[in-house]
């Protein structure tokens, strides 16, 4: 009996020996992954603690505010709902994101390309599914938000063109940002869903306008849903810019080019600051803002009128007889003619076996270089033209700015072309011809200008040999109300002409309009003396299709003293005297007269 008791007691504390070195064994291993997970791995431990019931969200910043020279508001920001889905946070995927599309107007497969396109992003991270929807669609996801764990709205600023298409190449628009975008190293501080200026000064001037966004860190429910705030860091609104631009002159232009194609641009000669410039046809770049349907989208891109291109700095046409005063100031310039020259003009000039016609079928008599402005005569710039040679005649246009770029600060601007012998063998191979000189001569054959461009040949005349870069934005202020950069005057061309050229080519131009014969008479004005120059220039048209001339027409006012310059083209318009000519009269007339009155009015005051 005392052996078999003994035996259990050995058997006893041998279990109990070795119970107890399990549980020293199991209290080491507790022990080490503490250690792991306290010590050695506490920090991300903490992290994805606070995951779970902490997010950081970004509070996006306000773009800066676009005004015209008076201080009005041209484009600014109003507040947008969105919706975002939290990875994360989703319970069932397919319940949610089906739920996303019975209740709103968005399809599954445009859901989808939205997360794969964040694929690499933690599950943390907030995916922006649609832009700007309405108070109806708040409303549908707010009722049904306990079906739909891992959706929020948050709202954020929206850009707001007050103005819509009046200016929409100048000011351009903002679209979110691409995947090709995202990709590149000028957007590294770029999220996904993030909004950037795609077109106009919106893209011109994107590091200015953008913000600093903010965060802030809220604490979410199982469901994702916002409990409170723990802390925020403010954004920081971008930059205002303040433009030359002038709303009143740019609504004059707007309603004179209301259902044609073309494009006017109204400078300061003496500075370069853009005070107007419109393009059309034009397209709505709020569209852009609030999230671009595929639809709408099509509905531009394949638009036969192109109303996505800037016609004032992306379109190049022959400039016609605009293009003579080219001519006029190289011929004079050079001493090839002078105010006494004569060329007899009846109706045609023949050369190189066949008939180069006038305008005037009857012809212009005897004309020397101050008819031949006022009345545009084709065949005395035929004459000169042979003498001057299309070398001096590209030399000339050198000169002045034209063909290259002006430099005003939009994006994309195109050059133009004025050929010389060296380009065409450059080019194709061949001599130059004396008979292309002919047409070169009077703004036809291969001499493609746009409207910027002109209207610097323009500036040039009423500056007697100086013309600007042309600038649309005089200032850039922060939001504190600080000037942080103001833009000065860049001289583009400074030529000292001979006394006798300019002075006819300025009596000449200002003939045009003021005197009974000049082709734009009927586009005088009363109060105020405007110089210019008509055109009309031959298209090639469109699919064969003979859709008429493109009608032009340049000027400065006033004559004595130009404080405006104006570049008209309208396209297949015909006549520049009876297409063109009225809008630049519509122009000076508004600024003008509107200062008159209003000195008027001071006056009146002070008595």
């Amino acid at each position: 009996m005392e052996r078999f008791i003994k035996d259990a007691n050995t058997i006893v504390d041998s279990k109990y020996t070795w119970s107890k070195r399990i549980l020293v064994f199991i209290l080491i291993i507790l022990l080490v992954r503490l250690w792991d997970l306290q010590i050695m791995r506490g920090q991300e431990m903490k992290r994805l603690s606070e995951q779970n019931r902490i997010r950081i969200k970004k509070v996006v910043a306000p773009r800066g505010v676009i005004y015209d020279k008076k201080g009005r508001i041209l484009a600014d920001t109003r507040p947008s709902f969105n919706i975002y889905i939290t990875h994360e946070d989703i319970k069932n995927f397919d319940q949610t994101i089906d739920g996303l599309v019975s209740l709103l107007k968005i399809s599954k497969e445009e859901i989808m390309e939205r997360l794969e396109a964040t694929k690499g992003l933690p599950p943390s991270f907030p995916v922006k599914i649609k832009s700007d929807i309405s108070m109806d669609d708040v409303a549908k996801i707010e009722a049904n938000r306990v079906y739909l764990p891992g959706v929020n709205i948050q709202i954020e600023p929206k850009r707001f063109y007050h103005y819509g298409k009046m200016f929409a190449h100048m000011i351009g628009y903002v679209s979110e940002i691409s995947d090709d975008e995202l990709k590149k190293k000028e957007y590294k501080d770029y999220s996904p869903g993030d909004y950037i200026g795609k077109y106009g000064l919106e893209k011109a001037y994107e590091a200015y306008l953008r913000g600093m966004d903010g965060e802030k860190r809220v604490e979410v429910d199982s469901r994702g849903r916002e409990v409170r705030t723990l802390e925020q860091k403010d954004p920081i609104p971008g930059n205002s810019i303040y433009l030359n631009v002038d709303l009143d002159i740019q609504a004059v232009i707007d309603k004179a080019l209301e259902n044609r194609r073309g494009g006017c641009i109204v400078v300061d000669p003496k500075t370069g600051g853009v005070i107007a410039l419109v393009s059309r046809p034009a397209f709505d770049p709020n569209k852009f803002a609030s999230g671009i349907t595929k639809q709408d989208w099509q509905a531009i891109a394949l638009d036969k009128t192109h109303p996505l291109q800037n016609r004032v700095i992306q379109g190049r046409y022959p400039p016609g007889s605009t293009f003579k005063i080219v001519s006029a100031l190289k011929g004079l310039e050079s001493g090839i003619i002078n105010e006494r020259t004569i060329f007899s003009c009846r109706g045609g000039f023949p050369y190189g076996g066949r008939v180069f016609r006038c305008w005037k079928k009857g012809g212009h008599g005897s004309v020397n270089i101050h008819r031949a402005i006022v009345e545009s005569c084709d065949v005395f710039f035929y004459n000169l033209g042979l003498k001057l040679g299309v070398d001096r005649i590209h030399e000339m246009s050198d000169i002045i700015g034209l063909g290259r770029v002006t430099g005003i600060d939009l994006p994309s601007e195109k050059d133009g072309l004025v050929p010389s012998t060296e380009w065409k063998k450059k080019t194709y191979g061949q001599p130059w011809f004396e008979g292309e000189t002919v047409s070169v001569s009077i703004g036809q054959g291969a001499v493609w200008l746009t409207p910027a461009q002109l209207v610097q040949l323009a500036s040039f005349v009423a500056n007697e040999g100086i013309n600007y870069k042309p600038h649309i934005v005089n200032r850039i202020v922060s939001p504190e109300g600080k000037v942080i950069k103001t833009f000065e005057p860049v001289i583009n061309a400074n030529v000292k002409l001979k006394k006798d050229t300019i002075r006819l080519v300025k009596e000449g131009m200002k003939g045009v309009v003021n005197e009974g014969s000049g082709t734009a008479y009927g586009s005088r004005l009363e109060n105020v003396s405007m110089s210019g120059k008509t055109g009309t220039a031959q298209s090639v048209g469109e699919k064969g299709r003979n859709l008429g001339d493109h009608a032009w027409f340049i000027a400065y006012a006033p004559s004595d003293n130009p404080s405006v310059a104006i570049s008209v083209l309208v396209e297949y318009g015909g006549h520049g005297s009876s297409a063109a000519a009225p809008v630049a009269k519509m122009v000076t007339d508004r600024m003008f007269n509107e200062k008159k009155e209003i000195k008027e009015a001071r006056l009146n005051e002070n008595r």
